[in-house]
């Protein structure tokens, strides 16, 4: 499983992206980015999920970084792919889905290679744990 990474350029001042509710409400507005995406590719749509498996922001800074994997029913995209498909769309229209302007939409540079579901399954239980604590 490869994962994709947007960096947003910043979030609302209202917002917490350590919380579960940002993380939940970030995975509903990129699926729909995803939709939109294929419908401009595709003409037609099959329905894309997001999962969230961390989002982090450095201390002082502004940006945001979400890191998540991207599934077609059971079957995980690509990175690659799902980068390709965002890669589709303008920017601006990126932002307007999220709600905040994205500064990096890119497919992983160092994968994270999960060869099972126990792992993934780890992953997002330290991610859930992690929003439970904040």
């Amino acid at each position: 499983l490869t994962v994709c990474v947007t960096v947003l350029q910043f979030v609302g001042s209202g917002d917490n992206p350590r919380s579960c509710r940002f993380s939940q409400m970030m995975e509903q507005r990129l699926e729909k980015v995803f939709s939109e995406a294929q419908t401009k590719m595709f003409n037609g749509k099959s329905k894309l999920s997001v999962q969230v498996m961390s989002v982090s922001q450095a201390a002082g800074s502004p940006a945001v970084s979400l890191v998540y994997a991207v599934r077609n029913g059971t079957v995980h995209l690509n990175g690659t792919v799902a980068s390709y498909l965002l890669g589709q769309l303008s920017a601006e229209l990126v932002g307007y889905f999220l709600f905040y302007p994205p500064l990096i939409i890119a497919e992983r540079k160092l994968h994270f290679i999960l060869k099972n579901k126990t792992q993934i399954r780890q992953l997002s239980l330290r991610h859930l744990h992690q929003c439970t604590d904040s």
